[in-house]
């Protein structure tokens, strides 16, 4: 049984950006992943909404990413991969924050992961990168946080690829399968959300 923690943030938890409820079991990507994986694999969820790689939000407490992550690491070893899949919300305006900084906080992350020995017998798990799809047409409300940053979004995947490749993590680019939809240019549709899980899944394969 290969065990696979997924962390990120409102992506992973599968909100539904015309409701903002959660996308039913079997439509979330990771729920997709690990139908399409088998019976040889579980898959833990950690998915928070307006979660950041590593930054303090004023308006919502704790959001940052890196200081939760040790925790849950030893709660779920051994773990044979981590998943991450964060960055949008790193750009919130009020953050200040450039695509290059956003893949600093991922690189926080890595070296966490990599100090956690929460692999099998106490080795290193493996790591898997996803960059989130670029923020596109912002809902007014939406436009109060990212509107400064849309530019930015568009910069993550080659950041992001750069940092994986220097600690040697498994890489995808959302943005090859997937796109942010209306109402809010932030999350996916349900649709979306299937194809994600499919080609994620098959990257996995391609790991063990």
């Amino acid at each position: 049984m290969k065990t696979i923690l997924c962390y990120g943030d409102s992506l992973t938890y599968a909100m539904d950006p015309a409701t903002w409820d959660r996308y039913e079991y079997d439509d979330r990507w990771t729920s997709v992943m690990e139908s399409q994986l088998g019976s040889g694999y579980k898959v833990i969820v950690e998915g928070l909404s307006g979660r950041t790689s590593n930054w303090d939000l004023p308006y919502l407490p704790f959001r940052n990413g890196k200081e939760p992550l040790m925790m849950l690491l030893e709660s779920h070893s051994p773990l044979d991969l981590v998943i991450i899949m964060l960055g949008t919300n790193d750009l919130v305006s009020m953050l200040n924050k450039t695509a290059e900084e956003s893949a600093a906080g991922m690189m926080s992350l890595i070296r966490v992961i990599y100090q956690s020995l929460s692999g099998p017998g106490g080795g290193i798990p493996k790591v898997m990168i996803v960059c989130p799809p670029a923020i596109s047409k912002l809902s007014d409300f939406m436009g109060l946080y990212y509107d400064k940053n849309v530019e930015e979004s568009k910069k993550l995947p080659e950041n992001y690829k750069k940092f994986a490749e220097q600690f040697g993590c498994s890489f995808i680019d959302s943005n090859q399968y997937i796109k942010t939809c209306i109402p809010d240019g932030i999350h996916i549709s349900r649709d979306s959300q299937k194809i994600l899980g499919i080609k994620i899944a098959e990257s996995v394969k391609k790991l063990f």
